[in-house]
């Protein structure tokens, strides 16, 4: 081989050695946190971030963010940790730093960070001053941590609005935050200008007695302040410690009130139910009876005390078939069964179903939905205004049974022209008012049957005139001739409410030579068709 060839290989691997080193040292940079820290510097916590995600960190490292943070990200828990000593660490971050960065402390204890983010891996390590007094610069962070956590906690429970306080065993007073004392203040009456002194006695004095020994006791007490009538009232709750009790006291005025107002509201409703003649029965969303008003009982004769006693809507039925308060179906078990469907109809406001009851009542159940799930049924005894219909149905077709009897043709017309009523002779003259045009518009459809029927003649517009005159009427009577040759006399009378009786009778029989001149015209019977 020539001194040349052994010159090139020579410096081949002189490269490749250069570039492995070099390899080696990005591996290092990129991988694990060194172990050792710069020239004049102690070594810190380190943390390794990919996508922030941690990748590695040092044992003291990992010690700061677990477990205290678990609920919290890796990048977010390690910055919360280091935050109180480099409060712009977060900033520095979010502003998208490449290559190395150093971010000083603001404490004079020698502590800085040094950010080195290389594409989406970032490493932080925390470096210090390299003096004889420095404890380590991860017990320095771990104090800054707990004496910030430490003060803000302190902070929290002294200006909290909840009553915070804590007693010793024996119920002595060992320490309450800010909204404690300023509450003693008021009740002892110690106004701006005076001098606050510790509480001798406490707000709730009876809450030492009633405490259990273990475990976290809730309960609901009030106090009543000077100058105030309204008791103030709180949610206290108790957690036993081996030094005593933490108590801590939330404001429910508004849960009292709110409370108080459903008690009255719902004691209004009791007494507008009360003095209502509906009978009213609430279900609510298990079936069960919640809320009746006396009138049912009156209406059901149910007892009182099976009312009270909340039972289901089964056993209310059950107990009105025994009371013979229900119509009696052919098949009870079935009917009660389908009562479900007419459940979840009134569930939706639309069930009505008239009860026919055994001794002659008559009652309207109705139901209704309520919020919740829950159902009312209101019972309406409407047994007297069934027998009024009755009774004017009976009156009515009385009437129309003493029309019917009568040889005239009589039709009954309101002042607007309306049909009221009309008898047998009136349809064998006329015909059966059967026609739905003169249903709609029975004056006129009326008037051209009956001009249809017979001579000309003036009698049909004055008679219509008569029927649509408003104020005092005088009987009225015309004559026409059918076409039969029949002489057909015609009487209008106004009876009450306006109305027009028009009362259709035949004349006696004519002599013969009336007749012969008084019989139709064949021309112009042609001439009409």
């Amino acid at each position: 081989m020539s001194l040349v060839n052994l010159f090139a290989v020579a410096c081949g691997a002189v490269t490749g050695a250069g570039i492995l080193f070099a390899g080696l040292r990005l591996l290092d940079r990129r991988g694990q946190p060194p172990a050792t820290a710069p020239h004049g510097s102690v070594a810190g916590p380190v943390f390794l971030f990919q996508d922030q995600h941690l990748l590695d960190a040092t044992p003291d490292a990992a010690a700061m963010i677990t477990p205290r943070f678990d609920h919290m990200g890796d990048l977010d828990a390690a910055i919360h940790a280091l935050s109180p000593h480099f409060p712009t660490l977060r900033d520095t971050l979010a502003g998208g730093t490449s290559g190395k960065t150093r971010i000083e402390g603001n404490k004079p204890d020698g502590l800085w960070i040094e950010v080195d983010k290389i594409a989406d891996r970032l490493r932080l390590a925390v470096l210090g001053d390299k003096t004889a007094t420095n404890p380590g610069a991860s017990a320095v962070i771990e104090r800054d941590v707990r004496l910030s956590e430490l003060a803000m906690l302190r902070d929290m429970t002294q200006h909290s609005p909840q009553l915070i306080w804590q007693e010793g065993p024996t119920g002595k007073l060992l320490w309450a935050n800010h909204a404690y004392l300023s509450l003693c203040d008021n009740l002892h009456g110690t106004d701006a200008n005076s001098q606050s002194s510790w509480p001798s006695a406490s707000l709730f004095p009876d809450l030492h007695e009633t405490l259990v020994s273990k475990g976290t006791s809730v309960r609901r007490m009030s106090i009543t302040l000077p100058h105030q009538k309204a008791e103030q009232w709180f949610d206290v709750t108790s957690v036993k410690r081996d030094d005593g009790f933490m108590h801590f006291a939330a404001d429910a005025n508004a849960i009292v009130r709110a409370d108080q107002e459903r008690r009255h509201f719902v004691q209004s409703l009791s007494k507008t139910f009360a003095d209502l003649s509906i009978g009213l029965a609430i279900f609510d969303k298990r079936r069960q009876l919640s809320m009746f008003n006396p009138a049912l009982l009156d209406m059901t004769r149910l007892p009182v005390d099976f009312l009270s006693m909340r039972p289901t809507l089964d056993a209310v039925l059950d107990k009105l078939r025994e009371s013979r308060m229900l119509p009696e179906p052919k098949n009870y078990t079935s009917w009660r069964d389908g009562f479900t469907a007419l459940e979840a109809a009134a569930k939706k406001g639309r069930y009505t179903e008239i009860w026919n009851l055994p001794e002659g009542q008559t009652y309207r159940v109705t139901g209704r939905p309520h919020p919740d799930g829950a159902f009312a049924f209101l019972f309406e005894d409407i047994s007297a205004e069934i027998s009024l219909t009755r009774r004017f149905r009976s009156d009515i077709e009385t009437g129309q049974a003493v029309l019917d009897t009568l040889p005239e043709a009589i039709a009954v017309f309101s002042s607007a022209g309306t049909m009221v009523m009309s008898n047998a002779a009136y349809a064998r003259i006329w015909g059966a008012v059967s026609d739905e045009r003169v249903k709609q518009h029975e004056l006129q459809a009326a008037m051209r049957i009956w001009q249809s029927r017979c001579t000309p003649t003036q009698m049909w517009a004055d008679l219509r005139q008569f029927i649509h005159l408003l104020g005092a009427r005088k009987p009225w009577s015309d004559d026409a001739i059918l076409d039969d040759g029949r002489h057909l006399r015609c009487h209008a009378n106004p009876i009450s409410g306006g109305m027009t009786m028009v009362k259709f009778s035949f004349a006696p029989p004519m002599k013969p030579i009336i007749r012969k001149l008084t019989m139709p015209d064949s021309a112009l019977l042609a001439a009409k068709r």
